[in-house]
């Protein structure tokens, strides 16, 4: 599948089925387990980190990924596009753990539950949007883009990040052709400095705007962003 057109349908289908199942990614800001109910503990809220200054790059049209310049390690990756699972071998257990992957005896295919899938459903042998093709992490490529519901499991603690942005341009797009402006969101993502494995999500954060200019004033034009987060 190519370039844009790829990510227009993968977009189509994601808001379709995000508006279905409340598969996006933006979070409450509470660790799991700390909703109310009976047996449960009281509610604790988190302090989240902030992201001011992101680098936003053009992902289609009219849509912008938000990322940090620290890049975490990734240890396995699961690519919607190619239908391929890229997996470092000593975190082969983890990611099958994480991905709620069976993986087939007989084809040693990855059988992964998508956004939206009810938890428990077993998946059939067959199933091409659910089944992906095991590699080796060396073969993956770093620079390929993501496409929507792209899965990766990276190294680090899972923390709450707030997304907060004003008159940012596209990263390297100097002189700049428009400024956007986004947030607050507030996500789960990983702290990049533990050991600890964690899985992320690529999908849509929220609606922002993009002005012509650098001061963010008048009426701007809305704008998608997509970002990495844990669900």
């Amino acid at each position: 599948m190519n370039g844009v057109l790829s990510r227009r349908t993968f977009v189509r289908s994601f808001a379709t089925a995000g508006a279905l199942a409340g598969t996006g990614l933006i979070s409450s800001c509470r660790e799991p387990g700390s909703e109310g109910g009976d047996g449960a503990r009281a509610s604790t809220a988190v302090t989240p980190t902030s992201l001011t200054q992101p680098l936003l790059r053009g992902w289609a049209d009219d849509i912008v990924q938000v990322s940090e310049s620290v890049e975490p390690q990734i240890v396995a990756y699961v690519s919607m596009a190619l239908r391929q699972v890229f997996v470092d071998h000593d975190f082969r257990d983890r990611a099958s753990w994480l991905f709620d992957a069976h993986i087939s005896v007989s084809t040693w295919h990855w059988r992964i539950p998508l956004p939206g899938d009810r938890a428990g459903v077993p998946i059939p042998p067959g199933d091409e949007a659910r089944e992906f093709e095991e590699f080796s992490m060396q073969e993956w490529d770093p620079e390929m883009p993501p496409a929507m519901d792209d899965i990766r499991v990276v190294r680090g603690r899972r923390v709450a990040k707030r997304i907060d942005f004003i008159c940012v341009p596209l990263t390297g797009d100097l002189p700049a052709e428009g400024w956007y402006r986004g947030g607050p969101w507030d996500v789960f993502t990983s702290d990049v400095e533990s050991d600890d494995t964690l899985r992320e999500d690529f999908g849509i954060v929220g609606t922002g705007e993009r002005f012509e200019n650098r001061d963010c004033t008048g009426n701007g034009e809305a704008v998608q962003f997509v970002s990495w987060a844990s669900r």
